[in-house]
């Protein structure tokens, strides 16, 4: 249910701010007050057609931002789930701005969507009903739906198994025309994979294998270099003329100390000091010898490595940027091939089993179907006393089932056709002309089922046009007996239906430094007698008006 909602700068809206009751709200107020704005921008803020014009003059950007409160099993959840936007609170916000430059924006708890994604959320959690597109109704798929809800819980469930087995079907049925190519098309794509896993495998990778021999590469193009520096630096340490090396040098030192380190306690700590330098000089000697001795600078293995190289990479190119990635792509070619070989008894199983999905499917299918048309003429009888109470008497209305393809609804369609008038035939809903018609077509259903419908707002724009006295009042009552499980906001001119609310909201238009803006508040219970007064026309209000406007809203 819609619990607050937020407008700025929409067309003569300023700004208000609004919250509504959970159950029966009425928006009034004199002609050209704007109770239409209101509406318009609730159409827009659930994914209605954005139009620079809403913009008020003057102003940059129009902004609507509405909080909604539903159930934790309603089914915008899953919605919002696949779409990755959480709502741990069961609160959705719906937010919408339109900008003069043309960049509008939908975001639902703060995450943008596309307008698509944006309206299917709308589509599931406010009904607007009058001379708006925003119309559930009017939407051919979903009066299968009305019809399930209306047939009750079990039938329901039945519902539920259909989809769930065209699911499958369906899933079954995709896995086995991909199993079934053109024997062509299946030996070619086996030669290929046959062609990359051999390619990989004949190259027998090591991970790591090209950092490796990169390594490698470079020591050997540069061995000459390393070789003289070695040279160097093994004469440095060990090998150099007689009496200059590292290790003479400290030999020397170690020799000089020994005759006196016996003098001065101090220079026989700096002997001890002294003397594993000597032993460390002869380890690093001696690793500078062996990599002289082991060093090799030879052209052929430079090419060889320089070539395995450029293999490893016309494999990376093919394959994947890392030998990892290249190892991966082996495992998963593997896997494929094995699945098209064996390709033969998989389709015999898949066959089997797209058979066994679609016997249960139809069977399903055709129960479904059955008790469609059972509780079809009890929804007509229905619906007819619904609309004869509501000003609508030689109303006929029919609900038309057509044989269709097999679908996750089953294997018809359903559409509910309607005459208004005597003589009329009986035409599709959708091409309904009179928006009041219309809107006392879906109370009538929404009444019905209302315990079953999971729409959480039902808004009524003008419900009540052409009718009045006793319809006017078998209308409020309908509209209140909804209320109870489902919000209602309903914008009206009869006081008969004003009364019975929860919550008035009054719409006036002002004049505010030269400017014309709508506002909106909450009448008290003294200002609601007053605005049922001026609905029942009392320009100038009698104390017989006064005292009827006080009895109808106490009743």
């Amino acid at each position: 249910m819609l619990q607050r909602l937020y407008i700025k700068n929409f067309a003569l809206i300023e700004e208000i701010a609004v919250e509504f009751s959970d159950h029966f709200n009425v928006l009034t107020g004199e002609t050209g007050a704007g109770k239409s704005i209101v509406i318009d921008a609730v159409s827009l803020l659930l994914g209605g057609r954005a139009q620079a014009e809403f913009i008020r003059f003057g102003k940059d950007a129009a902004l609507l931002e509405g909080v909604f409160y539903l159930p934790p099993e309603h089914s915008v959840f899953q919605l919002l789930t696949e779409f990755g936007i959480s709502s741990e609170e069961q609160t959705i916000v719906l937010t919408r701005e339109i900008s003069a430059g043309g960049k509008n924006s939908q975001r639902v708890n703060g995450r943008t969507l596309t307008l698509t994604q944006y309206r299917q959320v709308g589509l599931l959690i406010v009904d607007i009903h009058g001379q708006h597109d925003h119309q559930a109704l009017l939407q051919v798929e979903h009066h299968v739906g009305i019809l399930d809800r209306f047939a009750g819980a079990e039938h329901l469930l039945l519902a539920h198994s259909v989809r769930e087995y065209y699911k499958k079907w369906q899933a079954v049925k995709t896995e086995l025309a991909d199993l079934r190519r053109s024997e062509q098309e299946r030996l070619q794509r086996v030669e290929f994979l046959k062609f990359q896993a051999g390619e990989i495998k004949q190259a027998k990778l090591r991970e790591n294998e090209d950092e490796e021999l990169k390594q490698e590469a470079a020591i050997l193009a540069n061995a000459e270099k390393i070789q003289a520096q070695m040279q160097k630096a093994y004469g440095c340490l060990f090998g150099g003329e007689r009496g200059s090396s590292a290790y003479e040098l400290v030999g020397q030192a170690l020799g000089s100390l020994a005759d006196i380190k016996k003098v001065d306690a101090k220079l026989a700590k700096l002997a001890e000091e002294l003397e594993p330098s000597l032993y460390i000089i002869e380890e690093a000697a001696a690793v500078a010898r062996d990599y002289l001795e082991n060093i090799e600078f030879s052209p052929v293995k430079l090419e060889q490595i320089e070539k395995r190289l450029q293999q490893i990479k016309d494999l990376n190119k093919k394959y994947g940027a890392t030998i990892g990635d290249i190892l991966q792509y082996a495992q998963k070619a593997e896997e494929e091939l094995a699945y098209w070989e064996n390709s033969a008894a998989l389709t015999e199983k898949l066959e089997a089993e797209v058979q066994a999905y679609w016997r249960q499917y139809e069977e399903k299918a055709a129960g479904l179907s059955a008790g469609r048309k059972e509780v079809a003429s009890l929804l007509e009888n229905r619906v007819k006393l619904e609309l004869a109470e509501l000003a609508m008497p030689n109303t006929k209305f029919s609900v038309r089932f057509t044989a269709s393809e097999a679908s996750a609804q089953g294997m018809e369609k359903v559409e509910f056709l309607i005459s208004p008038n005597p003589g009329e035939p009986l035409l599709p809903v959708a091409k309904i002309a009179s928006g009041g018609e219309l809107s006392r077509i879906i109370l009538a259903i929404k009444t019905i089922i209302a315990d079953q419908d999971e729409i959480g707002t039902l808004i009524f724009d003008e419900i009540d046009s052409g009718i009045g006295g006793k319809a006017a009042q078998k209308l409020a009552e309908k509209l209140e007996k909804i209320s109870i499980s489902q919000q209602v906001i309903c914008v009206t001119h009869a006081p008969l239906i004003s009364a019975p609310a929860d919550r008035h909201l009054l719409l006036e238009k002002e004049i505010i430094a030269d400017r014309t803006q709508t506002s909106l508040r909450v009448l008290t219970t003294e200002e609601r007698v007053n605005e049922l007064v001026r609905m029942l026309g009392g320009e100038k209000p009698t104390e017989d008006l006064r005292k009827y406007a006080r009895q109808i809203l106490k009743l």
